[in-house]
């Protein structure tokens, strides 16, 4: 188990290079997660938590949202207030490190998001209540998981078996692969961390915690483009095989019963 804040450090330039490309899995998913969100909200006050380069932030700020982002990155965070630049007033005051047991931003809010976060998380129950206290009573909460048993991981292990090397290197990210679906890895103690590594077992606890499902869609992550093509619009049979497989499950989960509006 390494220091997350290390981890990220150590990361951030490349994941900031892979996604901020136009065309990037996560740029098209943070994209639908705005998406997702403005179905059932349709402004407010909101956080992203590990909010990465502010994609997000950005797409919600385009849709009316106040937005604010807090990352463990202060690499990242740079790259997201200077996205921000001419987009947000302040973007110093709206992008800001975090630590891994605070936040720089107080709440109430309308919406938190944690897309990509829970895979790095050791106590995704704690953190949630924790993030749960943030929101206002009829608040949303938008968070992803990583599906390990995914068509995702099984062609990246397939990829990986087929370029076999000797090396401790190879090793270990067969062994991240098979473990939690990520080729890095996720900083955690997979042994003891409690963790959701599905779709059902995060709706499960969401609804635990008093949570309602508002809203979700997976994307599989594979270079197949017909797959993720149009997540909203796919059948009932489509839906339940993307649920089972694919790689990133994202979900909309509501506190109290009132309508948004």
């Amino acid at each position: 188990m390494s220091d997350p804040v290390q981890f990220w450090n150590d990361c951030g330039a490349e994941f900031a290079r892979i996604s901020r490309a136009p065309n990037s899995f996560f740029a098209r998913r943070a994209a639908l997660v705005a998406e997702l969100v403005s179905r059932h909200l349709s402004s407010g006050r909101m956080l992203d938590i590990g909010c990465g380069t502010g994609q997000l932030c950005l797409e919600l700020a385009r849709r009316g949202f106040d937005v604010h982002g807090a990352d463990l990155s202060s690499l990242q965070i740079e790259i997201a207030i200077q996205a921000a630049r001419g987009i947000l007033d302040t973007p110093e005051g709206r992008f800001q490190v975090c630590t891994p047991d605070s936040l720089p931003f107080e709440g109430p809010f309308d919406l938190v998001a944690a897309i990509g976060v829970l895979p790095y998380i050791q106590d995704q129950p704690a953190f949630i209540q924790r993030t749960l206290s943030l929101l206002k009573p009829t608040g949303m909460f938008v968070a992803s998981c990583t599906n390990p048993a995914s068509l995702f991981t099984l062609v990246e292990v397939t990829r990986h078996i087929l370029s076999f090397r000797p090396k401790r290197a190879w090793v270990s990210k067969l062994r991240n692969l098979v473990r939690t679906g990520l080729p890095d890895g996720s900083c955690v103690d997979v042994r003891t961390a409690r963790q959701c590594r599905s779709a059902s077992a995060l709706d499960q606890l969401c609804r635990q915690l008093g949570l309602t499902v508002e809203g979700e869609f997976d994307l599989y992550h594979v270079n197949w483009g017909f797959l993720d093509e149009s997540p909203f619009e796919r059948r009932r049979c489509g839906r339940v095989l993307s649920r089972h497989f694919g790689w990133s499950h994202i979900g909309a989960y509501r506190l109290g019963s009132g309508p948004f509006k």
